[in-house]
């Protein structure tokens, strides 16, 4: 790989980066927020928005699978770890490829059942709040499957992926 498109990969993935945790950072902020003016507008004044809990149910959602994206971004997710601990240097590396491809493997698999959800959905076209329909809001469940098996994958290729100090992938 040349150094000039190696700096060009680093450079988005560095500012994908930043716009997933601003993302996730502003999702967060907009819950809370609307859910303490659901609050005060239930408690004081006998009143509330009618599609709020729908809109912070979805908000939830997608949340929790941005972060599981990032989570992946960051190598993160839960794992049992005693077999690599018990390895050499070079054999965590190889279970490490072995999960990553595995788990890439899982998220297509998802991918694929998520977006067949999505399609059912739009063909019944229930509309979720505000003349929003169900399936846009949804659509945060092949995207994150997406993105967790494109990264997934990119751990799972040795050339790509780090080693361990001092072995070569």
């Amino acid at each position: 790989m040349s150094a000039t498109f190696s700096g060009a990969v680093k450079k988005v993935s560095h500012f994908l980066e930043h716009l997933e945790k601003w993302v996730l950072i502003l999702l967060v902020a907009f819950l809370v927020i609307f859910s303490l003016l659901q609050i005060v507008l239930r408690n004081f004044f006998a009143t509330g928005v009618v599609w709020g809990d729908n809109l912070l149910r979805h908000g939830v959602l997608w949340i929790s699978f941005l972060g599981a994206a990032r989570a992946t971004a960051e190598n993160k997710h839960i794992r049992i770890d005693l077999l690599p601990r018990l390895l050499s240097a070079r054999g965590k590396f190889v279970v490490d490829l072995i999960c990553s491809a595995f788990a890439c493997g899982l998220c297509l698999v998802l991918l694929y059942a998520s977006w067949n959800f999505v399609q059912g959905e739009r063909f019944f076209g229930d509309i979720a709040f505000a003349f929003i329909p169900y399936w846009w809001l949804e659509l945060i469940f092949p995207f994150s499957f997406a993105v967790m098996a494109l990264r997934f994958g990119l751990n799972s290729i040795p050339g790509i992926s780090k080693g361990p100090e001092g072995v070569e992938p």
